[in-house]
């Protein structure tokens, strides 16, 4: 083997099943490298992929038998959850036209065409299609962070988290998560990737502030900053800036510039309403600060909002910060800024409880340049640094659409905007091409619930939704990839679901989901980017799959989510053995009685008002 050239190893790898490909990688160097081919793990990719089992589908009804059709076209009749209109009509037997009457070379354009179209990579991005394998097949796993604990009462129990940011690393990877507690505290954890020369930051708390800093309460008064901390419920209330090591933290009406080395507020703005939403801070470029009723430019160049004379005399972009927008309607809840591929990189995009995309100029800040009607009501927003491709360019669905015309239109520079919407009680995945405005919404398919969050992810998009299920979908906005409920994860989770977890907990009397977890925002480790590159740490290689997700819940709690048997955070056996080791038998004895007595009374409670609604039945209540 060590003779033969690497083109014919790897066609001989070709013919191997994955898990022989995985474990010939750890044989030598060479094949480490030849068993993580680009190209090859492509081929696995689409061989397993909605796109390429479509295409052996309709591969397959074409070899039917004519008397098979009459029965195909009534059991298709039947409604049901995973088809299209599109797949309907194809399977009630559509004629397609043929690019071949050789039925050999007509699958082989088949199947190009089917690959051509289901390719998420960009012509100018670099994707690891091994990782892009694990993140679409392997078993996802959650680590949670360790929060610090309360001792206010007689049981000990942790802090929660009212936000979180990131700073990241000159090549746009996050290093450390920064995080705001309920008792007015800040905590900043490294959170670093793994290497060959290093065991990565392992979600170590390195860090916290004072309680009340945030609150500018004393340390004792617990209660109140968790009041304050928690009133106004903003999802996106943290920005940090990784150039100047500058967090941003939006507590009511007041804005708090924090140096993070010292963990010391650098100044604060005081705005007439409860701030919402906050822009990424990123270098000289002012933060849009969302108000229930206004849109602010925050500069902190500008001597009136900062307590030092740093670059005061510098030039401020889009005139004086004080003049301010007014919101016809109220409620942004996240901002975006355009990422810059487009003819202008000057924009700001404002969504929120109202049913318009807002658009800004900040060069000619406060006035409106135009909106983008989308009839939901908007969550969260992410960017994408790619165009849209038209529906109608769709290869498989549009047989008359060209593999030519495809590469053109991802070849156009563009970017598209991501959105979290909810529309009539379901959930609504919206995209939307920039700078030449090409919407697209799924509002069949998405979720059942309203979406919380959205961010890309690899060659996939990510959304959560209001029952704590994170999905994966493909780069179109449908093809669905992946689903995982948060709460399958969470500490402390026995893993065993109650069978009489239902009443008034439940959204239904059969259904468990609307009980737990949500996720409220969602971090990508490694942010899709346009010139993105493989980066050392510490002098190593980085390690494999370490594209994982930041996320924070609904609860307060903070967790790295990451794909295959290893913890996402790294292994730390020595501090697993302490804690293991701490618990002695009567503590875990106690425990169990704990759970035991709580799930008793649950359902105690549970057969109580199931006897309410049976009596509220009969008509005896009103």
């Amino acid at each position: 083997m060590d003779r033969l050239p690497d083109e014919v190893v790897l066609q001989i790898l070709a013919f191997l099943q994955v898990d022989d490909v995985v474990h010939i990688q750890a044989v030598s160097r060479r094949f480490l490298t030849l068993g993580r081919d680009n190209t090859l793990w492509k081929t696995v990719c689409f061989e397993d992929s909605k796109a390429e089992s479509l295409r052996r589908r309709n591969f397959l009804l074409d070899k039917q038998d004519a008397r098979i059709a009459e029965l195909r076209n009534a059991v298709t009749a039947l409604p049901g959850p995973d088809l299209t209109a599109w797949d309907v009509s194809q399977l009630r037997g559509s004629p397609q036209p043929r690019a071949s009457h050789d039925p050999e070379a007509e699958a082989r354009i088949q199947r190009a065409r089917a690959l051509a179209n289901w390719e998420p990579g960009y012509p100018d991005e670099q994707l690891d299609y091994y990782e892009e394998y694990l993140q679409r097949h392997a078993p996802i796993d959650v680590a949670w962070l360790d929060l610090p604990k309360t001792q206010a009462t007689d049981k000990e129990k942790s802090r929660e988290a009212t936000g979180s940011g990131t700073l990241t690393n000159a090549d746009g990877n996050v290093e450390h998560l920064v995080a705001p507690l309920d008792d007015g505290s800040i905590c900043v954890w490294d959170v670093s990737d793994r290497s060959t020369a290093g065991v990565g930051g392992r979600g170590r708390l390195i860090t916290q502030s004072r309680p009340g800093l945030l609150t500018g309460l004393a340390p004792e008064a617990i209660a109140e900053s968790h009041i304050k901390m928690t009133e106004t419920g903003a999802t996106e209330c943290v920005s940090i800036d990784s150039d100047s090591k500058k967090g941003y933290f939006a507590v009511q009406n007041l804005l708090h510039e924090v140096d993070l080395h010292t963990l010391q507020i650098v100044s604060t703005k005081r705005y007439p309403w409860p701030v919402t939403a906050l822009s990424e801070a990123k270098g000289k470029t002012p933060i849009t600060v969302g108000t229930n009723w206004t849109v602010h430019l925050h500069d902190p160049r500008d001597p009136a909002f900062s307590d030092s004379n740093t670059d005061a005399g510098g030039e401020l972009i889009g005139g004086s910060t004080y003049s301010h927008a007014t919101l016809a309607e109220s409620g942004p809840l996240s901002i975006v800024h355009d990422a810059g591929l487009s003819q202008d990189d000057s924009s700001i995009w404002i969504a929120g409880r109202f049913t318009s995309l807002l658009n800004y100029d900040r060069r000619f800040f406060p006035r409106l340049r135009g909106t983008i009607h989308s009839g939901a009501r908007i969550a969260a927003l992410g960017t994408l640094p790619y165009p849209l491709v038209p529906q109608t360019l769709d290869l498989i669905r549009n047989p008359e659409a060209s593999i030519s015309a495809l590469l053109s239109a991802r070849s156009t520079p563009g970017t598209t905007i991501l959105a979290a919407a909810e529309y009539k009680g379901k959930g609504s995945l919206e995209l939307y091409g920039l700078p030449r405005v090409q919407p697209y919404q799924n509002r069949q398919t998405a979720s059942a619930s309203k979406l919380l969050a959205v961010a890309p992810h690899g060659g996939r998009i990510v959304f959560s939704d209001g029952d704590g299920n994170l999905k994966w979908v493909e780069r179109d906005g449908f093809s669905h990839v992946r689903t995982f409920n948060i709460n399958d994860v969470l500490p402390g989770k026995s893993g065993v679901q109650d069978a009489s977890s239902y009443g008034i907990w439940s959204s239904t009397a059969s259904e468990l989901p609307g009980q737990g977890d949500i996720v409220q925002k969602i971090t990508p480790m490694h942010p899709v980017s346009s010139s993105s590159t493989a980066s050392s740490i510490g002098g190593g290689r980085p390690d494999v799959n370490q594209s994982n997700l930041l996320l924070w819940t609904g609860d307060g709690r903070l967790g790295m989510l990451g794909f295959g048997p290893a913890n996402p955070l790294g292994d730390d056996q020595w501090h697993e053995a302490v804690e293991a080791g701490a618990k002695t038998v009567e503590g875990r004895a106690k425990e169990d009685a704990e759970r035991q007595y709580g799930m008793a009374m649950r359902r105690a409670l549970e057969r109580n008002a199931d006897e309410v609604r049976f009596v509220r039945g009969l008509g005896f209540m009103g």
